[in-house]
C-alpha cells in the first residue's frame, strides 16, 4: 500500500438503506448475489431471519465472539453449503466475523445491523478478539459490504443502551480524524483524507451533539423521531465512514488497552472509546472542547469514570497495563504531541478524577 501513502482516498460500502422495515428487504437482496444466501445471525434473531428467509438459504447462529476459532467454524459450514454470499444478522461481532469470511471465500457480504452500537456495518475491516474478548488484530478486507441494511424499528426495539454504546464509538470520529489530519497519519484506508472525509466527521460530532440528548429520551420511550433517525445515521454510516477515511488515534488505543482487564469485558465496545476519547483529549485538545464532551457523555450515559467503567478500586499495576497495551498500538502515534506510558497513565487517571467531580457537580 506504499503507493498510495501520499493519496487521498474515501471508501463506503456499496449501498446503505436506512429505514422502517429495511430488514424486509433481505431476501431480495440476496437473491441478487446468488440462490445459496447464507444467514450469520445472532440467537436472538434466528427465528426472525429463518422466517424471512422461508425455505432459502441457511442461518447459522454466531457463537458470541469474533475469534479466529468462531470465524473458522462458520466459515466451515458456509464452504459446505456453498454459500453464494452472507448476510449478518446483528450487532458488530457477528458482522465483523462476517466480514472476514466472506472475504475469505470471495462472495459478496451484506450487513444487516439490529443494533446501532458501532460502525461495523459499514465498514471493509473487522476488529478479533481472543475467544475471552481481548483485542487482537484489524483484518481489513478487499471491499467494504455490499449492502448495509439499517431498520430503524427493529433498533428502536433493542436496549437503548446499544444506541447509546454507538454514539461513544461515533464520538471519536472527529477527534481522531483531527489528530491524524495534523500529523498527516495515513486513515484505515491506509491514505490522506479529503475535505470530505473531514467534513463528515465534524457532521457526525455535530448530529450527537445536536440530536444526542434527545436521541436518548426518544428511544427510551420507544419514539421513532428525527433525533433517533440522525443517531442511527451517525452512529452506523457517518462514523464508519469517517473511522475509516479519516483514521484512528488514542481513543481506540485505549479502548484496545482496556480489554486487558476483564472487569471491562461487559462493557460494549462504544463505552469504552467514548472513555478512551475522553482520556486522548487530555492528550490532545486543540478545539478546547473537553468539558462540552464530558457534559454530553454524561448526560447521554457514556462512562467517564472507573467506577463507570466497572473497575473502581483498579490499581495502579492495572493502569500501568492498561497504558502499556494502549501505547502499543500504532494509533497511539498518530497523536500530535509526544506521549509516553506515564503521559497515558496520567490522562486516564486525570479522566476520572475530573469525570466523578463533574457527576458529583450534577448532583450524581
Amino acid at each position: 500500500m506504499s503507493e498510495l501513502k501520499d493519496m487521498k482516498i474515501m471508501i463506503f460500502p456499496s449501498k446503505y438503506i436506512q429505514g422502517d422495515g429495511a430488514m424486509n428487504l433481505l431476501p431480495e437482496v440476496m437473491e441478487k448475489f446468488g440462490d445459496k444466501p447464507f444467514i450469520v445471525a445472532t440467537k436472538s434473531m434466528v427465528e426472525t431471519s429463518k422466517k424471512l428467509m422461508g425455505n432459502t438459504g441457511k442461518v447459522e447462529q454466531f457463537g458470541g465472539e469474533c475469534s479466529r476459532s468462531e470465524i473458522d467454524r462458520i466459515k466451515t459450514i458456509a464452504k459446505d453449503f456453498g454459500a453464494t454470499a452472507i448476510a449478518a444478522v446483528g450487532g458488530g461481532k457477528p458482522i465483523d466475523a462476517s466480514k472476514v469470511i466472506a472475504d475469505e471465500m470471495n462472495i459478496p457480504i451484506v450487513s444487516c445491523a439490529t443494533i446501532a452500537a458501532t460502525d461495523a456495518p459499514t465498514s471493509g475491516c473487522a476488529v478479533i478478539y481472543t475467544e475471552e474478548g481481548v483485542y487482537v488484530e484489524v483484518l481489513y478486507q478487499k471491499r467494504n459490504p455490499d449492502v448495509v441494511l439499517m431498520d430503524t424499528d427493529i433498533v428502536l426495539k433493542a436496549p437503548t443502551r446499544f444506541l447509546i454504546s454507538g454514539m461513544g464509538d461515533a464520538l471519536a470520529t472527529f477527534f481522531e480524524a483531527n489528530s491524524c489530519e495534523h500529523t498527516g497519519s495515513l486513515s484505515e484506508a491506509f491514505a490522506l483524507r479529503t475535505k470530505t472525509t473531514m467534513a463528515l466527521t465534524k457532521l457526525c460530532l455535530d448530529i450527537l451533539l445536536d440530536y444526542g440528548r434527545q436521541a436518548v429520551k426518544d428511544a427510551q420511550n420507544g419514539i421513532k423521531s428525527e433525533a433517533v433517525e440522525a443517531i442511527i445515521e451517525a452512529n452506523s454510516l457517518l462514523s464508519g465512514i469517517g473511522f475509516e477515511s479519516g483514521g484512528l488515534g488514542s481513543a481506540h488505543s485505549v479502548h484496545n488497552g482496556l480489554t486487558v482487564l476483564p472487569a471491562t469485558h461487559h462493557l460494549y465496545h462504544g463505552e469504552k472509546v467514548a472513555f478512551g476519547t475522553l482520556t486522548g483529549l487530555h492528550l490532545y485538545d486543540d478545539l478546547g472542547i473537553i468539558d462540552e464532551i464530558y457534559d454530553f457523555c454524561i448526560d447521554v450515559g457514556l462512562p467517564v469514570t472507573f467506577e463507570d467503567l466497572r473497575i473502581p478500586n483498579v490499581t495502579d499495576e492495572e493502569l500501568k497495563e492498561v497504558a502499556e497495551s494502549s501505547y502499543l498500538y500504532n494509533f497511539m502515534s498518530h497523536e500530535p504531541v509526544e506521549l509516553s506510558v506515564e503521559k497515558v497513565i496520567e490522562a486516564l487517571k486525570k479522566t476520572d478524577k475530573i469525570g466523578r467531580d463533574k457527576k458529583a457537580a450534577k448532583g450524581m
